[in-house]
């Protein structure tokens, strides 16, 4: 996203400015031209962070010029994601709590200014929803490029095991370095690289790319076998379906 003005951003499921966070760290020249959340507590937060309170409403109530008129060029999205979780009902595009995305999806095709770039962001589950069958559907017939992913904090050397699925578009003549990777869901994107040569992170390998969230986090002692690190029985039977089992060869 390197341009000489910053470029507008429309930030929606703002929270408490987590993705404001992240794009002000990435360095892109960007500006976050409006935020959307319909939670006051999280609204308080977002404005003690920012100085600036989001738009406080049902996203649902929104019109095609209401967001028209921003004519920001970027969207950053992390849309509820209980209709997708392993341990909820899994109604996916049934669910209302995912109806505000959805009503999104169909503003963009009626705006005269739509996005340039979306960065979608969600709970593994989602890349098989009907949810995701629509965005990509309204991102195709728009015009999108999109290129998918599964990434976890593992594979930036963060001691944290939370993968979460991602989706970046952007709208043709605006491209992606690497379109081999466009209309994929990939797990080992090959054009991240670490941002720091030479920093110690435990998951680089030889080509300095990301490390395969599937395999070994690389950080993991060998060789250790203890009780410390037995999962009780109790805790297997009552959460063992949100569970990610791995085999270290």
């Amino acid at each position: 996203m390197e341009t000489a003005v910053p470029w507008k951003v429309l930030e929606f499921y703002s929270g408490i400015g987590g993705m404001r966070y992240s794009l002000a760290a990435s360095g892109a020249r960007a500006e976050v031209v409006e935020a959307f959340d319909i939670n006051d507590v999280a609204n308080d937060v977002y404005e003690l962070n920012f100085g600036h309170r989001p738009y406080q409403g049902n996203i649902q109530t929104l019109t095609a010029s209401d967001l028209d008129k921003y004519k920001a060029q970027a969207w950053l999205l992390s849309p509820p994601c209980q209709p997708y979780t392993r341990q909820g009902l899994q109604k996916h595009s049934a669910d209302a709590r995912a109806f505000s995305f959805i009503k999104i999806l169909n503003l963009m095709k009626n705006m005269c200014f739509p996005p340039q770039m979306l960065f979608v962001e969600n709970v593994v589950g989602f890349e098989v929803s009907d949810t995701h069958d629509q965005l990509i559907e309204v991102l195709s017939d728009l015009n999108f490029n999109t290129q998918e992913f599964i990434l976890s904090p593992l594979q930036f050397g963060i001691p944290y095991s939370r993968p979460r699925y991602f989706c970046l578009a952007k709208r043709e003549p605006v491209s992606f370095q690497n379109p081999s990777d466009n209309s994929k869901l990939l797990r080992t994107p090959t054009f991240l690289t670490l941002v720091r040569a030479g920093h110690n992170r435990c998951n680089q390998d030889s080509s300095g790319t990301i490390s395969d969230i599937n395999g070994s986090d690389g950080c993991t002692p060998s060789g250790i076998i203890s009780q410390d690190y037995v999962v009780p029985l109790n805790l297997i039977e009552r959460w063992g379906s949100a569970m990610g089992i791995f085999f270290f060869s």
